[in-house]
């Protein structure tokens, strides 16, 4: 009998299930952060949170969050992500990494007091950010070397909420 769960191990092995289930788990990090908050979801105002690890693509970084009224800011695979900008909301700045400067018109504004569901892949040599399953910002270019926290914050006094963050190896 105790030769039973030894083969089942070997077996999920030897397929790739097992290996695979433990690689690509989607982690919380919510509760991961430089600093430690009381609850969740988790309000911000002219603030930064930051996650304790740092990540290395292949990687899909999931954050449901909202603002009341501009600058939704992340930070991961480019110094930040702007959506809402304060100067411009329909643009989507992207302000260092292998994209800096790559703006995209159109492509930058969120609804205000609504929770959005935004996705960052970033691949050793991609990164595309969804918004709502919407593709907002694809850029291809060497992200091999990225090792970075994950940030989310915040800029001209607006509050954001994040409810959260949520990463899972590729």
């Amino acid at each position: 009998m105790k030769l039973l769960p030894t083969l089942i191990l070997t077996v999920l092995a030897i397929n790739g299930t097992f290996a695979d289930t433990l690689n690509h788990q989607v982690t919380e990090q919510i509760k991961s952060l430089t600093e430690t908050f009381d609850k969740v979801p988790i309000t911000i105002t002219d603030k930064k949170i930051v996650t304790k690890a740092s990540f290395r693509p292949p990687i899909e970084i999931t954050i449901v969050a909202r603002t009341d009224s501009t600058n939704l800011r992340l930070g991961y695979a480019a110094d930040q992500v702007i959506f809402n900008w304060e100067l411009n909301p329909d643009e989507l700045r992207v302000d260092g990494g292998p994209a800096n400067g790559d703006h995209q018109s159109g492509k930058g504004r969120i609804p205000i007091n609504k929770d959005i569901t935004i996705r960052w892949v970033v691949t050793q040599d991609s990164q595309q950010i969804f918004v709502d399953d919407d593709l907002r910002f694809e850029h291809h270019g060497d992200y091999a070397r990225i090792n970075n926290p994950i940030s989310i914050f915040t800029g001209a006094g607006s509050r954001v909420t994040v409810t959260s963050i949520k990463t899972k190896p590729l």
